[in-house]
């Protein structure tokens, strides 16, 4: 899969995986923050988490506390080269309210036979409030089990795929977010923000979403299309 990147991008993810990691060290109580845990196995795919990660910070901080899971706590780098170190394992990562489980180099093969990383997601998927992935993530929610009887997509070339490995979903080629009550699925690269936003507005309010769509440059026809998706 062919992906243009801007070094810009490379060096404000930099800046928002460094603001997670502060996030981290906040202690969740009951009606303390909304946690968002987002999944980072072996070369993710920048586009796909660096959406929501954005989204996410941009909400008060007193309201939201966002890190990074993976299955090691080992450095590990995105498919684009740029080194990360998660936050949590999935061992040890607290509940988590939003689950987000975006794609990477092994989405469509390693990931899935990885055994660990799939349990861990049916586990936390159960707690969550929301459940969204971004674009070849919505395979590792069909292996854990996530997609049976649901409304869902994924990268535009792989939705074949898709419907042919979980037949029981039924996916939507055509669609930019898809909603199935707290399954929120998108394509991924841009779709992964307005996703995002369309949580953020089902948690914090219209008005919350749409000042941070503001603040990411979204148009009037962006913002509508992202909080009040179709």
């Amino acid at each position: 899969m062919k992906r243009c990147r801007l070094v810009s991008v490379a060096y404000a993810l930099a800046f928002l995986l460094a603001c997670a990691g502060a996030a981290s060290a906040q202690q969740r109580t009951d009606g303390g923050p909304i946690t968002v845990g987002i999944l980072l196995l072996n070369k993710p795919f920048i586009t796909e988490f660096a959406g929501p990660l954005d989204v996410y910070h941009h909400v008060p901080a007193e309201k939201i506390n966002v890190f990074i899971v993976s299955d090691t706590d080992k450095e590990q780098v995105t498919y684009e080269g740029m080194p990360f170190r998660a936050n949590y394992t999935i061992a040890n990562a607290p509940k988590i309210d939003v689950l987000v489980v975006p794609s990477g180099a092994g989405s469509l093969d390693a990931d899935q036979k990885n055994a660990p990383v799939i349990n861990w997601i049916k586990r936390a998927a159960g707690e969550a409030k929301f459940i969204t992935s971004h674009c070849q993530g919505a395979f590792l929610l069909g292996k854990a089990g996530l997609l049976d009887d649901k409304n869902a997509t994924t990268f535009p070339t792989n939705t074949g795929d898709l419907q042919k490995q979980y037949p029981s979903c039924r996916v939507h080629g055509d669609r930019r977010v898809v909603i199935d009550g707290n399954l929120i699925t998108s394509p991924g690269g841009l779709a992964s923000y307005e996703a995002s936003l369309y949580v953020v507005e089902q948690l914090f309010g219209r008005e919350q979403a749409m000042t941070i769509a503001s603040a990411l440059v979204f148009g009037p026809s962006n913002i509508e299309a992202s909080i009040s998706p179709q």
